[in-house]
């Protein structure tokens, strides 16, 4: 038998080997990120390519809010090689403060496409709140970072949430007194109905917690 010393080392390392191999991928992949515009500040690419590894196979992302592609490609570099999908969400109009240019679609299947993630990536061009309203797919990640209206978030937050599966992976961008009505959705709303939260920067995230359901089969398959 082997000793228990021994085999928790080699947890230990196989780990770190793990930790080491997805290090490695996202440093391979970080330029093609980089070369994307887009508002993530740093550290949050990252965790965002990580949060998409850690799913599993086959799961779904729904993105609110792509602008160029940036926290898209993250999310694809993270899937490569998976049966997993992700699914972009915007009218890709820009917003209030976008004068300049107000039709980014172009410029965000040319970066999906030059970043090589397009098998990955299924736009869904329209208003959140509206694609909302005929959703019926799981999905076992949503990534919030459309309008930062108040009542907008709010909006994306519950027309999505209820298809989001127990245990799933719920992450809002710029939960920051910046932007006080994404940072009053977030605290008065959305947390406290989230388990195991934490954030990176102004990235802020949780889970979503078991059904009244599902926590009576778990606790009678348990007994």
């Amino acid at each position: 038998m082997v000793p228990l010393s021994s085999r928790v080392a080699y947890k230990i390392r196989r780990m770190v080997r793990m930790l080491d191999s997805k290090e490695r991928e996202f440093r391979r992949v970080w330029p093609l990120i980089n070369s994307v515009e887009g508002h993530l500040v740093p550290g949050q690419e990252q965790w965002l390519f990580n949060a998409a590894e850690s799913l599993p196979d086959g799961a779904n992302i729904v993105e609110i809010g792509s602008f160029k592609g940036r926290s898209t490609c993250c999310l694809a570099f993270g899937c490569r090689g998976t049966k997993k999908h992700i699914f972009a969400v915007d009218s890709f109009n820009g917003n209030d403060w976008d004068f300049a240019e107000r039709d980014f679609f172009k410029e965000f299947q040319h970066n999906i496409e030059r970043c090589g993630v397009g098998g990955t990536v299924e736009p869904v061009v329209g208003l959140s709140r509206e694609v909302s309203k005929g959703w019926n797919t799981p999905i076992q990640m949503l990534f919030v970072d459309g309008s930062h209206r108040y009542e907008d978030v709010l909006a994306d937050f519950e027309g999505f949430f209820p298809h989001v599966t127990d245990g799933g992976l719920v992450a809002f961008h710029d939960v920051e007194e910046a932007w006080p009505e994404v940072h009053e959705a977030w605290h008065k709303v959305v947390k406290d109905q989230l388990t195991h939260k934490g954030n990176c920067g102004s990235l802020a995230f949780g889970r979503k917690p078991p059904s009244v359901a599902q926590r009576h089969q778990n606790s009678f398959e348990t007994n």
